[in-house]
Order: structure tokens, then sequence, then C-alpha cells
């Protein structure tokens, strides 16, 4: 950012995710519109249905069987969220999909920026840009911030100027432990035995067990 946009001009955030709450308010919803169905349902399956999240091949069947779904779900989310209406403070309200068309319309499209000479924007503070005051002063919000961002805020210095060290998930996807056969056998077998494209959570809490003592059977 700093090489396309210049340096000093707060292009690149540095520090606590409070000054990104933009997106935490993003999470929130996307963790109470289906995020959290899908927590709940692996940590019942963790407790009551044998799935260890430690053992690459357990994470794999996961993969294998709900990935497609979890998809299909945060597709259906983003197209109803950007569809939904936007309380703008002093216009009148907006969907995203609007705000998006009209802008491209009004304002020219976007991606073209690198080869513009980007404009010259005053920055006062750095470390206030991209804070949403509003987001702030919500306490849902910054309930679920808190919540969901522990690391940040216990053990650790309140006064440090940025962050004390950088957040690392590694997401290296799990190999598959079986044949092409021996998938071709699972996915006949998983559909004869269950309804595969339910929707109901507990439907597919038996694609789980039913997947799971089919490949068991691999091991024996």
């Amino acid at each position: 950012m700093e090489t396309e946009r210049g340096v000093e001009r707060g292009s690149y955030i540095w520090g606590r995710s409070v000054n990104n709450t933009r997106i935490e308010r993003l999470w929130y919803d996307v963790t109470h519109g289906f995020g959290f169905k899908w927590k709940s349902f692996f940590l019942d399956l963790e407790v009551n249905h044998g799935l260890n999240p430690s053992i690459d091949v357990h994470i794999w069947l996961l993969h294998h069987l709900f990935l497609h779904c979890i998809n299909d779900d945060a597709q259906e989310w983003a197209e109803s969220w950007n569809s939904h209406d936007l309380q703008i403070r002093g216009e009148r309200t907006r969907s995203p999909r609007d705000i998006f068309l009209f802008s491209m319309i009004q304002d020219g499209p976007r991606g073209l920026e690198q080869f513009i000479e980007p404009p010259s924007e005053p920055l006062e503070d750095p470390s206030t840009y991209g804070i949403d005051w509003d987001v702030i002063d919500n306490p849902t919000l910054m309930r679920h911030h808190l919540m969901e961002n522990p690391e940040e805020w216990a053990d650790r210095n309140p006064f440090a100027p940025a962050v004390q060290d950088l957040s690392d998930v590694p997401c290296e996807p799990p190999s598959c432990p079986f044949s092409p056969e021996q998938i071709l056998y699972l996915d006949a077998n998983l559909a004869a035995a269950v309804n595969i494209t339910s929707r109901s959570m507990e439907v597919r809490k038996l694609v789980w067990r039913e997947a799971f003592r089919i490949c068991n059977e691999f091991y024996q």
C-alpha cells in the first residue's frame, strides 16, 4: 500500500483491531447471520460425535462434507446483506449494492487507482485511521469485539503504542487420506444412507456420523 499510495498516509493500519471497527462490525453480522450456527455445530461434533480437531484426517472429512455448505451459506448471506437497507446519517436509506452501482456511475470504475496519481488527503492522526466511532459507542458491538479479540486486552501492556505481535492463522488444507475409489465409495454410501442435500443441522449431524463410520471401516 505504501508503494502504491505513498508513505505517512495511513494506508496501512498497524495497531489493535479496534482501528478497523468497520470490519469488526461486519464480523458481528456474519457471526449472527450464519457463523454461530456452524461454530455450535462443530463444537457439538467435537463433544458428542467423535470429532478431534487436532487430527488432520478429521479436518479433511469436515472439508469434504461441509465446506461447500458453508460457502453456500456465506454466498447467500452476502447476497442478502448487499440488498439490505443501510441507515446513513443525513441521507436516505440505501443498500450496499445500490451504493456500489451508483458510485460506479458517478465516480467511475474502481481498480484503476494504480494508474492514477492518488489524491492528497490530510491525515492529522494516523493512529485513529479506520475507527468507526459509531461502533466504538455501541456497547453490543464492542462487547462482541472484546469477546472475539481477548488477546488484545488480557495480560498486555495497555500503554503500548502498537501491536506487540502479529496474528498468525495458518490455513494449510489437510491432504486427502483416501484413494479416489474410497472417496467414491464414501459418497455413494452416504447418499444412500442420509439426505446429504438437507440444510438441517440435525441431518448434517447424521451425515457426519455416517461418514465417520464409513471412514472407520477403511482402517479396519
